[in-house]
C-alpha cells in the first residue's frame, strides 16, 4: 500500500507516539494506528454480541443458525480426538 499523509495536532501525535512506545513495544505510528483500528474493531465485534444477548430471541436464532453451519461444516470429518489420538493420553 502506498504510504500518505495526515494532519493531525502535535498532542494527538505525541499521545500515539507514546501508546506506540510503551504499548505496543515501539512499532511506528502507522502500525500503531492499525493496531488500534484492529482492537476497536474487535471492540465493536463483542459489543454486538451484547447486544444479540440482551435479545433472548435474536440470540436463539443466532445459536441456531451457529449449531447449523458448526454441523455443515464438521460433516464427515473426524474429531480432534480421533485425529490426534496421541495427544488423548
Amino acid at each position: 500500500m502506498a504510504p500518505t499523509s495526515m494532519q493531525i495536532d502535535s498532542r494527538l501525535r505525541d499521545d500515539l507516539a507514546t501508546i506506540a512506545q510503551r504499548d505496543f513495544d515501539g512499532v511506528t505510528l502507522g502500525e500503531a494506528v492499525r493496531r488500534l483500528v484492529k482492537e476497536h474493531q474487535l471492540h465493536r465485534i463483542v459489543q454486538r454480541y451484547e447486544e444479540l444477548r440482551a435479545d433472548p430471541e435474536e440470540w436463539a436464532s443466532y445459536q441456531a443458525e451457529a449449531r447449523l453451519t458448526d454441523n455443515a461444516a464438521g460433516d464427515g470429518l473426524p474429531g480432534a480426538a480421533e485425529e490426534y489420538p496421541e495427544y488423548n493420553r
